[in-house]
């Protein structure tokens, strides 16, 4: 059979640009899309990387998802939309969130699906859309109500739901990935910059009843699970989360960071967990609210990331798996040392 047409929204990002090289790969042509200014050239800081683009010499077509205007041409033709494109910032406002990531979501899909050439559609949602887990309800599952804590991951929601309605309506298979902390090279935002802080952290200190575990999932297997379940024979539809098989605690993480680096490990003693967090939370609160809404400026913390500190998270991927997905990077372990590797290497740490 002739392999469809494929177009990648956000195409410039972390996995965007990953997932437009496992298509190269994989021998299918690409359509990958982006706002116009993501494609001029590279900038680490800002996670965009069109050199990638440009070195597989895929077609590129710039647009803004939050105007439906001219989005018949960027579908056109288009048999399989793999739709990472988002605002991904905890400390974005609400008008920002919801018009990028429900609006533009529901925008392309609407285009897609009155062009009449749409086959699959895989969609980046979010992990963190259970919200904070009972302790006495874990794994996660997607059977599971989701409970978004925050704004960011309110809109991710809604685009969620969006895009499981338009699909089921119009009988479209398609597949809503929730990754949880996505890490691998050229990762600058919340996986990604969690282990250059580690990496670069000596001593590597924490308190000894931070026990809760970290979710973890390679960016080598988040697009490697979507042309998955996109070339898959069978039925696919709804969520499916995307996280490896390991279950490190946060104490495990450092003590592992420290013989990755030479770092020295410091086991502290224990704290009040709970009070902490709500603490930070409260003072992150009021430098978000400064920076961003009053000095108009960049905030150097973003609250909503404060309030998953000690927090204990465990993922099924049952049902991933269940379609024969097998995991590139089970243990995030090696992946991690991978990553740390590349990081070196490159000059980034």
């Amino acid at each position: 059979m002739t392999k469809p047409l494929c177009l990648v929204t956000g195409s410039c990002g972390f996995m965007g640009s990953h997932m437009v090289q496992k298509l190269v790969d994989a021998g299918y042509k690409v359509r990958a899309t982006d706002l116009p200014h993501m494609y001029e050239s590279d900038d680490r800081k800002a996670g965009r990387f069109p050199s990638v683009l440009k070195n597989l010499d895929v077609e590129f077509v710039p647009a803004d998802l939050t105007d439906p205007s001219g989005l018949d041409k960027l579908v056109d033709k288009v048999g399989w939309i793999f739709h990472i494109a988002g605002l991904f910032k905890y400390s974005a406002t609400w008008e920002q969130l919801q018009a990028v990531n429900e609006g533009g979501t529901r925008n392309l899909l609407s285009a897609a699906i009155e062009g009449g050439s749409l086959k699959k559609f895989i969609m980046w949602g979010a992990g963190g859309v259970y919200g904070f887990p009972d302790p006495d309800a874990l794994p996660l599952t997607e059977d599971m109500e989701t409970d978004p804590p925050n704004d960011y991951l309110r809109s991710k929601d809604l685009a969620e739901k969006v895009v499981m309605s338009l699909c089921e309506q119009n009988d479209i298979p398609h597949a809503v990935l929730r990754p949880t902390s996505v890490y691998g090279p050229r990762g600058v935002y919340g996986g990604g910059e969690m282990i250059m802080q580690m990496a670069n952290m000596n001593p590597l200190a924490i308190p000894s009843n931070f026990t809760g575990r970290v979710p973890f999932v390679h960016v080598h297997d988040v697009v490697g699970a979507a042309l998955h379940l996109a070339k898959h024979r069978g039925k696919i539809s709804g969520p499916y989360n995307l996280n490896d098989d390991s279950q490190m605690t946060q104490v495990e993480l450092m003590r592992f960071f420290s013989l990755l680096t030479g770092h020295t490990f410091v086991k502290l003693p224990p704290v009040p967990v709970e009070l902490l967090r709500t603490g930070l939370g409260t003072l992150a609160d009021l430098v978000q609210h400064v920076a961003r809404d009053m000095l108009r400026l960049k905030s150097p913390v973003e609250a909503d990331m404060v309030r998953f500190l000690g927090q204990d998270f465990v993922y099924s991927n049952e049902k991933l798996k269940a379609t024969g997905y097998e995991f590139e990077y089970p243990d995030a372990r090696h992946g991690l040392r991978d990553t740390v590797l590349w990081y070196r290497q490159n000059g980034w740490i």
